[in-house]
């Protein structure tokens, strides 16, 4: 949940609802993490309405690497912090990621 974010934590949440928000109109899209890691691994693509460009992704990289982690969101804890290297490697899944426009 957001309550249990801090700092950088809670700025990376804050960060990637906005841009759920401008391609969606939605907080929190499904997949949200999936595609928002793809932009990171991969660069920018069109998420929905919005063209993430090279200052998003800039953004995202600096969001997550200083707070150590990535968001995802579950029903029940909604918003939650992951370590990053677990992120990495047990929680991406790129099938899930929006695949673009």
């Amino acid at each position: 949940m957001l309550r249990d974010l801090h700092g950088s934590q809670l700025a990376l949440a804050e960060y990637m609802s906005e841009l759920s928000e401008a391609a969606y109109h939605a907080a929190w899209i499904e997949g949200l993490e999936h595609s928002l890691w793809r932009a990171v691994i991969q660069g920018p693509f069109r998420l929905g309405r919005l063209d993430l460009n090279a200052e998003h992704v800039a953004n995202l990289r600096r969001l997550a690497d200083s707070s150590g982690g990535w968001i995802c969101f579950d029903e029940s804890n909604e918003e939650t912090f992951v370590d990053l290297q677990l992120w990495v490697a047990q929680g991406y899944k790129p099938h899930l990621a929006a695949a673009g426009a």
